[in-house]
């Protein structure tokens, strides 16, 4: 009897490109950075609410250009 060698999945198959994994995590670099230094706001104002969420919104964007990079 010979032994199969079963390889198991781990992580994710989908890839992105380099150049499409590296555009991605610069935008969501610059949803982080662009609103705080080019807006000023006053704290608990709406606007800075909206701030919050955009810098939230650009770290996951740049984490899932890091996760699905090559």
């Amino acid at each position: 009897m010979s032994e199969e060698t079963v390889q198991k999945e781990i992580g994710s198959k989908k890839r992105l490109s380099k150049s499409t994994a590296i555009a991605i995590m610069v935008v969501g670099g610059l949803m982080i950075v662009i609103p705080w230094f080019f807006f000023p706001s006053e704290q608990g104002s709406s606007l800075q609410i909206v701030k919050t969420v955009v810098g939230v919104t650009g770290f996951v964007v740049l984490c899932l250009g890091a996760y699905y990079r090559p």
